[in-house]
């Protein structure tokens, strides 16, 4: 007996959204969403991740080893997935801060305030003058948010997308599932301008998978990938 289709999960539309992809050929059942989540994880986000964060291969395999598992219909426990996500997140955030962006405001607010009259005698005491004061301000004010923003954000991150993952939870996973998309897009970007290159693979990759997982569900081909 043919299964019957299932109402496209509530993580779907971010996810789309944040790729900017089209539609997905939709699979039968409702875990067949699951499945093709955990699937492009383990065999499109992690693999390009890899090439970004190369001295982290070890987490991401780790991380990679429970996407597979996942997809095969074990979901894991949330400590398993917390204990794996949060060393692949950390530096993928740190990658995807924009950090010359946040040098260049932090140097213009610091070189205003090195080059006010009331300033300009401390400043050329400590520093030489106000480029010189700019320069070493911008730089440590970049690094500290940086480390903030990688910290927190992979933090937060961990915990719900650990959650979503072991039990299923729809909305927990529709609350984070877009941004880590576009996390790893910028992570994988060369600067800010391609930030839509890895964006588009991931998308292919998406509608790729999902393609395979609608034609096994549909029992026209074999469930595999072919690449």
């Amino acid at each position: 007996m043919q299964a019957e289709q299932a109402t496209p999960p509530v993580w779907l539309s971010p996810l789309l959204r944040v790729l900017q992809s089209g539609p997905l050929p939709l699979p039968l059942e409702r875990q067949a969403y699951w499945r093709l989540l955990h699937r492009w994880q383990a065999e499109v986000v992690l693999p390009l991740l890899a090439e970004a964060l190369p001295e982290h291969v070890q987490a991401l395999l780790t991380l990679q080893r429970l996407h597979q598992r996942a997809g095969l219909g074990l979901r894991g426990r949330v400590g398993e997935w917390r204990a794996a996500l949060r060393p692949v997140l950390l530096p993928a955030f740190r990658r995807a801060y924009d950090a010359e962006a946040a040098y260049a405001q932090a140097y213009e607010s610091a070189l205003d305030y090195g080059q006010a009259p009331s300033n300009q005698a401390m400043i050329a005491d400590q520093f030489g003058d106000a480029e010189g004061f700019a320069r070493y301000y911008a730089q440590l004010s970049t690094e500290a948010n940086a480390h903030a923003f990688a910290t927190a954000n992979a933090a937060a991150s961990s915990e719900v997308a650990a959650r979503a993952y072991a039990n299923a939870d729809e909305q927990a996973c529709a609350s984070v599932v877009g941004a880590l998309a576009r996390v790893c897009s910028w992570a994988c970007a060369t600067s800010t301008e391609q930030r839509m290159a890895p964006a588009t693979h991931l998308a292919a990759g998406l509608q790729r998978l999902a393609s395979q997982t609608h034609q096994h569900a549909s029992g026209r081909e074999a469930w595999i990938n072919t690449d």
